[in-house]
């Protein structure tokens, strides 16, 4: 999949969403389910870890296989998105700029030897 492709799939996942599911809900009510969907995918990504490393009691890894762990990976990076785009966030251009402050410190820390 291309980027443009999951940009173009976002915008209307978030079209979707206002007119089949949150119709009704005022901007701060689709702001704050979208953030509750995060918690609880990020809550199926940690349990999806924790199965792959074998750290989950065994009546939860039941039917548990690799391909869960890349889909609740997926559903976080989705709903992330979701939010951003409905809180008009670009998260490249957002990334690009964390990511020249993190090179700017992580330079300046090899510099100083820290």
């Amino acid at each position: 999949m291309q980027f443009k492709d999951f940009e173009h799939f976002i915008k209307e996942q978030e079209v979707f969403l206002r007119t089949a599911k949150h119709k009704d809900f005022t901007e701060r009510e689709v702001i704050l389910t979208r953030l509750a969907k995060i918690a609880e995918e990020f809550g199926e990504l940690a349990d999806e870890v924790l199965m792959t490393l074998g750290d989950q009691r065994s009546g939860k890894t039941n039917g548990h296989t690799e391909e869960d762990l890349a889909d609740e990976f997926a559903d976080v990076v989705i709903t992330t998105f979701l939010l951003a785009e409905t809180m008009d966030i670009d998260v490249m251009e957002a990334l690009g700029k964390k990511i020249e402050k993190i090179k700017a410190k992580h330079n300046k820390e090899l510099q100083s030897g820290d």
